[in-house]
């Protein structure tokens, strides 16, 4: 398993100028192989259809057969909002699918809602 890093746009000192380049060379590297399997890893609370990670895995995986989506920070979502069109692929079709993390908020501590 291989955790890479995002695509950073914008360099930090110390970083390699061109970091943008470097991470997007990194990860082309790595989910272009055929034999990976990509987790694209999504934020709930964005729009996936703007998503950089979900773009290049649709490229370097086009017929989403090797892509799994992750959708994280659903727990950080606005009252009244829902995951479920994400979770159910509904706007962007993954043969693999999606899986949902949703970590306990604040609220839910202050509730003392069980993590079961």
């Amino acid at each position: 398993m291989v955790d890479l890093p995002g695509i950073t746009r914008i360099p930090i000192d110390g970083q390699d100028p061109d970091i943008e380049k470097v991470t997007k060379t990194m990860a082309t590297r790595y989910c272009g192989d055929p034999r990976t399997i990509i987790l694209c890893v999504l934020p709930a609370n964005a729009d996936m259809t703007t998503s950089d990670g979900l773009q290049m895995a649709r490229e370097l995986d086009p017929k989403g057969i090797r892509t799994i989506g992750v959708i994280t920070k659903i727990d950080i979502m606005d009252k009244g909002t829902s995951a479920k069109r994400m979770l159910e692929g509904k706007d962007v079709a993954l043969r693999l699918g999606y899986i949902g993390i949703k970590n306990r908020s604040q609220q839910d501590i202050v509730d003392r809602i069980s993590v079961k």
